[in-house]
């Protein structure tokens, strides 16, 4: 799969984003975009690397509905929305952080209160590993750095 087909096939999907503001569909769907380069470089065929560019969008469009609906549900709901997403990431990257539920019914909490761009960032960053956190910088208002 060349990489600005996958691109393409992001942007013309509404349903990653429609849960959001355009300043916030437009964040997450930087952040999708940036992963693209880097699922491709890890597949080795055309294949795989459809199945990880569907599996990057599962991701998109969970976020998208996690953070268009986390002022709406309670956290115990949100919790597994979030224990949901991180199976998504794992199939999508390969790896995540080990999800338990005490750990999704924090961030659910803390997820709640956060406008929508935060709440993505804080969930996307909370899946990360914790060795590639502390690999990676990252900056709060480009989604391209950090995954």
């Amino acid at each position: 799969m060349k990489e600005q087909d996958a691109i393409d096939r992001i942007l013309e999907s509404e349903n990653l984003t429609d849960a959001l503001q355009d300043r916030d569909a437009n964040w997450l769907l930087e952040w999708g975009t940036a992963r693209v380069p880097e699922l491709l470089n890890r597949s080795p065929d055309e294949q795989e690397a459809g199945k990880k560019v569907n599996a990057l969008m599962a991701v998109m469009r969970k976020v998208n509905q996690i953070a268009g609906e986390r002022g709406e549900k309670d956290s115990s709901q949100l919790a597994r929305d979030i224990s949901q997403l991180a199976k998504y990431y794992q199939r999508a990257f390969g790896q995540s952080r080990p999800v338990r539920s005490r750990q999704a019914a924090q961030i659910a909490g803390q997820i709640a209160a956060q406008p929508a761009q935060q709440a993505m960032q804080t969930l996307l960053d909370w899946l990360r590993p914790a060795e590639e956190q502390a690999a990676m910088g990252r900056d709060e208002n480009n989604p391209g750095t950090g995954i």
